[in-house]
């Protein structure tokens, strides 16, 4: 059996209380720790906003972050629990994943 961790983002509310300049350190902190730990991926989730409703607090943007996190860890799979066609159409998708020149 394998498994995995959830790392907070934001969008349910779970970095409220933490200084928007440590909320980074916290999330990377955790990818980290999950590294070393006998945990086998690390997940976030694709929202943009916190739920039930959109508040001011911040929310991390899963595609971002997985780009973080493969900078911050070195055995953990990467992944996001969904990823909104809504969000990204078709047409942007390919683009938005090309390096820029």
């Amino acid at each position: 059996m394998r498994f995995g961790v959830f790392i907070p983002q934001g969008w349910r509310l779970d970095l409220a209380g933490i200084p928007p300049a440590d909320q980074w350190a916290t999330m990377r902190g955790l990818a980290e720790a999950a590294d070393v730990w006998p945990f086998e991926s690390v997940w976030v989730f694709d929202h943009f906003h916190t739920v039930p409703v959109p508040t001011d607090e911040a929310t991390y943007e899963a595609w971002s972050l997985m780009s973080a996190f493969a900078a911050s860890t070195t055995r953990v799979r990467l992944g996001q629990m969904c990823t909104c066609m809504g969000y990204r159409t078709p047409p942007t998708w390919p683009r938005s994943r090309q390096p820029s020149t």
